[in-house]
């Protein structure tokens, strides 16, 4: 509930309210933006001058850039307190759109609440739904989120591509609601604002796995009460596609269909589409859970494209990808539906709300599901657990380093959340041995990590220690030089060297680093190069994180066949590292020790020992 509307005080007043409000109750003390006056008519000499961005805004620019995406929310609220009209409404998105990226999604809906409480433009008014709409839906409350995205789309500022996942989005949700019909009409207005290529692809398949999902008798009805030419083609064209599972004869019969009806909007249907009788069943399929709204979208589109590559090479069962939307109920029930289709095994889901949503409905007839987050608290029979955290190699150095008869460490790593939060398992882990930290010190990402080298080596530097480095392949090549020019023989292990291009053209700064991280991210031509070749056109822009999660998925597939054909007792060499079945079914994951000489991989054996 917000706070009564207060009076406008000096800046720093309001800020201090602003910045209690990220707690967050209190956005409505914000001042209305003056109504504007009428201007003079200008003359010929008058100069249009941008007002200057708020020193507020500028810090939170750098917070943002440095992942510190809370930090950066409060800077852009302050920044908010400082300005007045659209420069402070852009400042209130900025700070709910680092509230979303800081997962706190509450604070983002707030912060869109009082944009749209206030007097603007349409295009802040439509960043504003889009923002609150993620926000709703991260908490679960997707019927909100509903009405958010349809106002979206009834104003003529939306950008093309934010329409484009609205409506799939509502898609996905009048599905969940049980509202095909209108499922439907999203998935086609939807496919004329997608390029060809797989985003295209994609909404055909939706399309045809909803029409095929229906009776017939429905889709004649439908037929009849809809007045979307596109829908009205849609639907015969896949009820021809039912009538005619005789491939030759089935093109043959929409040739003839689309020359009855010269006037029909031309699609893209394809004669050669499977048939309704196959499609409409999971029967033996791998079926993934995976989230398809906000950040983890991308990621899902990189991990099913693992999983039907691995499908693909290796000639196993058929993928099918049910689409969650951050609401755990319709994740328990997208799987509730998919045992009814006649999966096989479930890959998924990954989000820890919604392994324990599945695992609560889950019977004990049901097929196994393999997924990918870990809870070691959850053990039940038929179920796997494959994490895809990077902690898993933070550890790995942790005890194999330890083993080799390394006892400190210098931890350099970059000052953002995801840098912290790898640093801080490898310590839990290498603490908990018994291990010291001789020293520690953190980068800015995107600038040179020479002066927190030298912080890092202020003194003598220990016996039997090593460095431990969170770098990509770019930082690790400015890094690694300085290291050793300060002791050449100290080993330096990293658990991130991440690069979805490959190696650097010249990687002989790299001499002397050895890492952990899996092969594929390295150099996935060693790994699996057919995958990487097939990959590559399915993700073609893939950053590392997507590279990443479609290493996962090649693997992920491979470990669910490995389920289904009972032999949980066999390791298998992936492109993510050694996989094995230990304990109440989590899958473990040993990944390969490499060192780079002259520009090269050289796999090792095991952790370096340390030097004389």
């Amino acid at each position: 509930m917000p706070l009564p509307h207060q009076p406008l005080g000096p800046a720093t007043r309001l800020a201090s309210a602003m910045l209690m409000a990220l707690g967050l109750a209190a956005c409505a003390s914000l001042p209305q933006p003056a109504a504007t006056p009428v201007a003079p008519t200008a003359s010929a000499s008058s100069v249009t001058v941008a007002p200057a961005e708020a020193p507020a805004a500028v810090t939170a620019d750098q917070l943002l850039a440095a992942g510190k995406d809370l930090a950066a929310a409060k800077a852009y609220i302050k920044a908010a307190a400082d300005t007045q009209g659209d420069a402070q409404l852009q400042y209130l998105l900025d700070a709910a759109h680092a509230s979303l990226s800081g997962q706190k999604p509450q604070d983002a809906v707030l912060l869109a609440d009082e944009v749209l409480r206030l007097q603007h433009d349409p295009k802040l008014r439509g960043e504003a739904l889009w923002i609150r709409s993620q926000g709703l839906m991260d908490q679960g409350q997707t019927p909100k989120a509903r009405g958010n995205l349809e106002e979206l789309l009834t104003l003529s500022s939306t950008p093309q591509d934010i329409r484009a996942e609205a409506l799939g989005i509502l898609a996905t949700l009048y599905t969940q609601e049980g509202h095909d019909l209108t499922a439907l009409n999203f998935l086609i207005q939807r496919d004329d604002l997608l390029s060809e290529g797989s985003a295209r692809d994609e909404n055909h398949r939706r399309i045809r796995v909803l029409l095929d999902a229906q009776p017939v008798a429905k889709l004649q009805n439908w037929q009849s009460r809809t007045a979307s030419p596109l829908v009205q083609e849609w639907i015969a064209l896949d009820l021809i596609a039912r009538n005619t599972p005789d491939p030759q004869q089935r093109e043959q019969a929409i040739a003839a269909w689309m020359a009855a009806h010269p006037h029909h909007p031309a699609i893209q249907f394809s004669a050669n589409a499977p048939t309704a009788a196959t499609t409409a069943s999971a029967q033996g399929d791998v079926c993934a859970l995976l989230p398809a709204t906000g950040p983890y979208a991308a990621l899902s589109q990189a991990i099913a494209a693992g999983l039907e590559t691995s499908a693909r090479l290796t000639g196993g069962p058929a993928v099918r990808v049910y689409q969650s939307t951050g609401n755990s109920e319709y994740t328990a029930t997208l799987f509730q539906r998919g045992v009814k289709a006649g999966c096989a095994v479930f890959v998924g889901p990954w989000l820890r709300q919604d392994i324990n949503a599945v695992v609560g409905v889950r019977r004990p007839g049901d097929p196994p599901v393999l997924t990918l987050g870990l809870d070691s608290d959850l053990h039940q029979p038929g179920l796997y657990q494959f994490s895809q955290s990077r902690n898993a190699a933070s550890a790995q150095i942790a005890q194999q380093g330890y083993a080799a008869g390394y006892r400190q460490v210098y931890l350099l790593y970059p000052q953002d959340s995801s840098g912290a939060a790898i640093q801080a398992a490898f310590l839990a882990d290498w603490k908990g041995l018994g291990g010291r930290v001789a020293g520690v010190s953190a980068y800015t990402p995107g600038q040179d990590p020479l002066a927190a080298v030298q912080q890092l080596f202020s003194g003598t530097i220990a016996a039997h220690s090593f460095v431990f480095l969170v770098a990509d392949a770019s930082v690790a090549g400015q890094a690694v030089p300085e290291i050793h020019q300060i002791k050449p023989d100290l080993a330096v292990f990293s658990p991130s060297l991440l690069s979805a291009s490959g190696l650097p053209s010249d990687a002989s700064a790299l001499a002397g680093l050895a890492s952990v991280d899996m092969p594929w991210i390295i150099d996935p031509a060693q790994a699996w190069p057919q995958a990487a070749a097939l990959l590559h056109t399915q993700l073609p822009n893939a950053d590392d994180a997507q590279w990443r999660m479609a290493a996962f998925g090649l693997d992920a597939y491979r470990l669910a066949v490995q389920i289904l054909r009972h032999r949980t007792d066999q390791a298998l060499q992936g492109t993510t590292g050694e996989l094995h079945f230990g304990a109440n079914g989590i899958v473990e994951r040993d990944m390969q020790w490499m060192q780079f000489r002259q520009g090269q991989i050289v796999p090792l054996a095991r952790a370096p020992q340390p030097g004389p």
